[in-house]
């Protein structure tokens, strides 16, 4: 296991893996995940030509335990940290669900000079629906955000069958998620609008969605696709699928990801 400790002085797990002069693709998980999520990404990844780094957030898995920051902005902060940490200077970001929020406010605090490539997995860039945007969460308004945060923990967000084998992989280690201590953190989330960073991102994205995802309509890929226009720039329907498709559906996940970031890398 390795571990850094942020400026703001929280111990942070992280793991690097490949060869050093390889490109490198930065995975960050969603929500109560832990770097186990992407067990089945590594080394494809890694065959591939890549340098694959990952990371556990304040409160996720082997991190430190604290009531400090719980803020995507400080989430954001923690892997800017990190890279500065490994000297890492350009790289591709991978964010599933919450980790793609954690992407969206890395750029807005540093700008994607250092970005190759951005990927975005089963996110919209706004999760509250409002007037000239419904690719939220159903049904969700201010008035509700209470509702959307509590009942997140009883959600079952895949609607495939994840074999057993990659099941006792990505639960190799578990750490029991404090729903409660971390509910400032889902709080300030769920009210976050980042359509503005996909607005002005000047980077390839791909966009990625579930096309059974419990958390959002199916729209929200070409809906955020639409709004940010960049040449180059992509999306990709999982059929059957859940929220989250890289582990519903590892195999294409890679195919259709690995496809895209080697155009850039």
């Amino acid at each position: 296991m390795s571990f850094f400790k942020t400026n703001d002085g929280v111990r942070l797990h992280y793991q690097f893996d490949g060869n050093s002069d390889h490109p490198v693709v930065v995975f960050l998980g969603g929500y109560t995940s832990m770097i186990t999520t992407w067990v089945a990404q590594v080394e494809a990844f890694k065959a591939a030509g890549f340098r694959v780094l990952r990371f556990e957030y304040r409160n996720h898995g082997q991190s430190e335990q604290t009531d400090k920051s719980l803020r995507i902005s400080r989430l954001a902060m923690d892997l800017a940290n990190l890279l500065d940490y490994l000297h890492v200077n350009q790289f591709t970001l991978i964010g599933h669900s919450m980790g793609a929020m954690v992407a969206s406010q890395y750029i807005s605090l540093f700008g994607d000079r250092q970005v190759n490539v951005i990927v975005t997995e089963d996110q919209t860039p706004k999760m509250l629906n409002e007037d000239g945007w419904q690719y939220g969460v159903k049904d969700s308004s201010f008035a509700r955000i209470s509702q959307i945060s509590d009942s997140f923990p009883t959600t079952k967000l895949v609607k495939q069958a994840i074999p057993k084998e990659l099941k006792r992989q990505v639960s190799d280690g578990y750490v029991p998620f404090d729903f409660e201590k971390n509910r400032p953190l889902m709080i300030d989330g769920i009210v976050q609008d980042w359509r503005d960073v996909v607005r002005h991102e000047r980077i390839p994205h791909l966009f990625l969605a579930g096309g059974a995802s419990p958390m959002y309509p199916v729209d929200h890929a070409k809906h955020a696709l639409e709004l940010q226009g960049i040449t180059g720039s992509a999306m990709h329907v999982f059929d059957g699928a859940g929220h989250i498709p890289h582990l519903e559906f590892p195999d294409e996940f890679n195919q259709v990801v690995l496809g895209f970031i080697k155009k850039f890398n």
